[in-house]
């Protein structure tokens, strides 16, 4: 299962965020334990970066960016698909770039706490906690998972 993860959801699981963190890191333990691939648009990195060093030190941010790679990986956006985003016009063109990297990976869910915003989505669009609950259904619960550090 592919899955990619937007921005605010990478940003919960990097930065800890509560209430959310919970969630987005037994995300992370599904990517972890290989029953999904997690993706996220390489454009989502640098918005986690800006948001998350305003609050923490920006070598800390910049090593838990480099340690999320583990297990999830960016997508790139090429020229065409920014001009695809335009051409598409919606409101938010940060949430139509975050759905073309969804469609490029074929994601099964694209993973969000705006699920309004992704109403134009192609990609089915889910919050964490359906999502796991989705995985509950079918018999599975996550936990959370230590990442080891790079060089």
């Amino acid at each position: 299962m592919n899955l990619l993860l937007d921005t605010n959801v990478y940003i919960d699981f990097l930065g800890r965020k509560e209430p959310f963190y919970p969630a987005a890191m037994r995300i992370a333990a599904a990517g972890y334990f290989g029953d999904c691939r997690l993706w996220v648009a390489a454009q989502s990195i640098n918005d986690a970066f800006y948001v998350l060093s305003r609050y923490v030190d920006a070598t800390r941010v910049q090593q838990t960016i480099g340690k999320s790679f583990q297990i999830i990986a960016p997508v790139s956006l090429s020229l065409a698909d920014y001009e695809h985003a335009v051409r598409l016009s919606w409101p938010d063109m940060e949430d139509c770039l975050v759905a073309i990297a969804a469609e490029k990976v074929r994601a099964d869910y694209l993973i969000t706490r705006d699920v309004k915003g992704f109403d134009r989505s192609m990609v089915p669009v889910i919050a964490p906690d359906q999502w796991l609950a989705l995985m509950r259904g079918r018999g599975i619960e996550y936990d959370e998972v230590p990442l080891r550090e790079t060089s």
